[in-house]
């Protein structure tokens, strides 16, 4: 038989050890947090890179896009602005969720473009007809399974930089960024 804790007759912890336990475990989720931020830093995908995905996509007004990872926010306002798209922004940072929503807010495109603070692995995707995202390396093959497990038949996923495993893309480009770095996009349709 499974004690009730919340029960006021028996309440074998006191509100002051509580009030304690509470901070201990938000200051755990605030270093794993902080810990995972620093393992997957967040990279902004430069303008370039950004209008030759969205071209890649043949990006139509009735289509729904996200972004996982968002950060900024870039890719939600250039499809926004430039293909009147309605976009979804998940991303875990909240700080970066916030310097987004001024950004979209200062745009003023609220009514195009909804940010959730959410980790990627957590959406349900099934619902969007176009995925942009610019994954860490070590995430690939767990985001590889669950595009594949989730998106719907003819899903377009635009991927920056680090290509989906097992899957050959329809189409990408590559886009030069000074000396740094050669840029790709991948195209992908399920």
């Amino acid at each position: 038989m499974q004690k009730n804790y919340r029960n006021k007759a028996f309440n074998p912890i006191k509100s002051t050890e509580v009030a304690g336990l509470e901070e201990t475990i938000m200051g755990e989720r605030d270093i794993i947090v902080s810990r995972m931020l620093s393992e997957f830093p967040y990279l902004s995908s430069p303008i370039q890179v950004v209008d030759a995905a969205l071209d890649l996509a043949e990006l139509h007004s009735t289509d729904v896009l996200t972004d996982l990872g968002c950060g900024d926010g870039s890719v939600l306002l250039r499809a926004a602005e430039r293909y009147g798209v309605f976009s979804v922004g998940f991303e875990l940072d909240c700080r970066l969720i916030n310097i987004a929503r001024r950004r979209v807010r200062e745009a003023g495109l609220n009514h195009m473009v909804n940010l959730i603070q959410a980790d990627l692995f957590r959406v349900d995707l099934s619902r969007f007809k176009v995925i942009y995202v610019y994954p860490f390396p070590s995430i690939v093959k767990g985001l590889t399974i669950k595009l594949l497990n989730e998106c719907l038949r003819g899903t377009r996923i635009l991927v920056h930089d680090h290509p989906l495993e097992g899957l050959e893309p329809l189409k990408s480009k590559s886009i030069p960024s000074g000396k740094q770095h050669l840029h790709t996009v991948y195209l992908y349709v399920l």
